[in-house]
């Protein structure tokens, strides 16, 4: 239901679990074998520089009333994640970042 995911676990953790996904590597061994990006990862992105960037975090859980695509059933450990990221240059502003000026 609703709200349940805050009973099954630390959702402190697991946000920052996401976040940690979200960011670039900052030493080899977080690759965890995999220094390179495989061929049909071109373009690689990382999304953060580092997940202390991160200003703003709001969470609302729901029911998921579908099953995940190519699976007939729900597992009660599937999850939908849906993400809405506002990108906010730090630092000096210029003609590098202008594309980011809210207006």
């Amino acid at each position: 239901m609703p709200g349940q995911i805050i009973n099954s676990g630390d959702l402190d953790n697991r946000l920052k679990t996401l976040f940690d996904a979200l960011r670039m590597p900052s030493q080899k061994d977080e690759l965890g074998g995999f220094d390179e990006p495989p061929d049909d990862e071109v373009p690689f992105y990382c999304l953060l520089e580092d997940d202390r960037l991160i200003s703003h975090v709001s969470v609302e859980t729901d029911v998921i009333l579908e099953a995940i695509p190519n699976k007939s059933t729900i597992d009660p450990n599937d999850a939908r994640l849906i993400m809405t990221i506002n990108l906010v240059p730090s630092g000096n502003m210029g003609w590098h970042n202008i594309n980011f000026v809210a207006t």
